[in-house]
């Protein structure tokens, strides 16, 4: 193949200016989330920055739990690949999808030409702000790519979830932030987004015609990998 973790990292921005306003900062590391998608990066991680007509969303690359995909995007993305393409396909409450150079939805290559295998990890999900792949008819990933747009889960789908076995921190952090489970193991997820969750739900909301395409050309001007760094310095 969250919704309020926008809301919840501006908590997280706002904690830190109290902090700083006060006493001096416990320099004590906070203990890391075992989902890796519910963490801000960390000094080093590998980010990309999605700068589109909208505005600029970035987001961290999980590139140790999904290497061959994340390399593909990665020299993709190197290469100016998705620069100046259009986001072809937005469909509300569930995804905008980007990276087909046809802006038709069939589109697209791999860095290698051959396609990637698809890479599921337990602990990657779609969650809101999620990056996966989409895959061709063969099962393999080429260029296009989507974020997940999607609303809340029902209790349907907790249910579901609990029937298939999914971990309970895992059925939490879908009920706490929104998010498609049904694209779970059918997809490869690679990334989520951090920064900009903001300008995805705009997007989200733009109208489209009956091929689910912006009726207004939303333009990626740029997609650009670099390792983040807290203080500000990419």
């Amino acid at each position: 193949m969250k919704k309020r973790l926008l809301s919840i990292l501006v908590l997280f921005v706002v904690a830190l200016s109290l902090v700083s306003c006060g006493k001096k900062e416990d320099p004590t590391p906070q203990p890391r989330n075992p989902l890796p998608q519910l963490n801000m990066p960390a000094n080093g991680d590998t980010i990309v920055t999605i700068t589109t007509t909208k505005g600029v969303i970035q987001a961290i690359l999980f590139d140790k739990a999904a290497p061959q995909t994340v390399n593909n995007f990665i020299k993709l993305a190197d290469s100016g690949y998705y620069d100046g393409m259009i986001i072809h396909k937005v469909i509300k409450d569930f995804v905008v999808q980007m990276g087909d150079p046809t802006a038709e939805g069939n589109g697209g290559e791999s860095f290698n030409g051959a396609g990637i295998p698809l890479e599921y990890n337990e602990l990657l999900h779609n969650f809101t702000g999620a990056l996966g792949m989409a895959a061709g008819t063969d099962g393999l990933a080429y260029s296009q790519f989507y974020i997940v747009a999607g609303t809340a889960v029902s209790e349907e789908y907790v249910n579901a979830m609990k029937s298939a076995g999914y971990a309970s921190n895992v059925i939490a952090a879908y009920q706490e932030l929104g998010g498609l489970p049904s694209l779970d193991y059918e997809y490869t997820v690679f990334g989520q987004v951090y920064e900009g969750l903001d300008i995805l739900q705009e997007i989200a909301e733009s109208k489209t015609d009956k091929w689910n395409r912006p009726k207004k050309d939303i333009i990626v001007s740029s997609v650009s990998v670099s390792s983040y760094s807290d203080t500000g310095n990419e």
